[in-house]
């Protein structure tokens, strides 16, 4: 469906951020081809240039392909790493992680009954809430 061997990354082709509303990807679009027409420039390689902005409009206009292209994108970036470690300098790399998640485990599972407590526990939806509110602001 998208192109495999040649990796083209459709957003920069049109020049917009990937949470670009469709709007701003048709502006771009229309600002971009009519600066690349093979009419209006001289250049060699306008041709070119128009066909790929024509696929990278084509698939980012239409809202069922664009998502299917960002769970491509979104797959295609991360590094595939073997989940069993090589060798024993890798095992003791991980072994501090799998301790203090058991240390976590046998905590929690002694300290549950104390957060269970309704204050204790309104006081923690209230921070969970409060941590949810500023993580959204900070985003943005």
């Amino acid at each position: 469906m998208f192109p495999s061997g040649e990796d083209k990354d459709y957003y920069a082709i049109l020049q917009v951020h990937p949470r670009a509303e469709p709007e701003v990807i048709e502006a771009a679009y229309r600002r971009l081809s009519r600066k690349y027409h093979p009419d209006v420039t001289g250049q060699a390689d306008a041709g070119q240039r128009m066909r790929e902005l024509n696929e990278a409009f084509e698939v980012l206009s239409d809202p069922a392909r664009r998502r299917a292209y960002d769970r491509h994108r979104s797959f295609e970036g991360r590094p595939t790493r073997s989940p069993v470690p090589a060798g024993f300098p890798d095992l003791l790399k991980t072994l501090p992680r799998y301790v203090g998640l058991a240390i976590l485990a046998v905590l929690g599972i002694r300290l549950l009954p104390l957060l269970l407590r309704p204050p204790i526990l309104a006081a923690l939806v209230v921070l969970v809430f409060l941590f949810l509110v500023f993580r959204r602001f900070r985003r943005h």
